[in-house]
């Protein structure tokens, strides 16, 4: 029991030593690009023209709601397949519980992805 709390504690003061190193590294890192880039004052020209391409809209507009719905969705559905990668690793050591838990994941996701597809939410109008 000593000597797991021993290699527990070695690996925490590495993991505390190697977190202020990277830390500090990041500082020092951003110190250096502030003093050699450092702040660049160029004059913005008011011909509309950023980018490549001429400004067609006020910046002030926002995303419509339904971008955001979905991007959320397409988040979320995302997630839960990802969700399924541990039971496809390990469907050997799980066998049928491990693959009727896939299953019920996803047929939860396809009634869930029908519903939203027979709302037309997916529908980029």
């Amino acid at each position: 029991m000593e000597n797991i709390t021993h290699a527990y504690f070695y690996f925490l003061i590495f993991f505390l030593t190697t977190l202020l190193a990277t830390a500090g590294m990041v500082k020092f890192a951003a110190f250096l690009s502030r003093k050699l880039l450092g702040p660049r004052k160029e004059e913005v020209k008011n011909d509309g023209y950023a980018g490549g391409f001429y400004i067609l809209s006020p910046v002030t507009t926002s995303f419509s709601m339904r971008f955001s719905f979905i991007a959320l969705l397409f988040v979320l559905f995302n997630a839960e397949l990802l969700l399924l990668l541990p039971w496809a690793m390990s469907l050997s050591l799980s066998m049928q519980e491990g693959i009727l838990a896939a299953l019920v994941v996803l047929v939860f996701w396809g009634v869930g992805y029908l519903y939203e597809y027979k709302k037309g939410a997916l529908e980029w109008k």
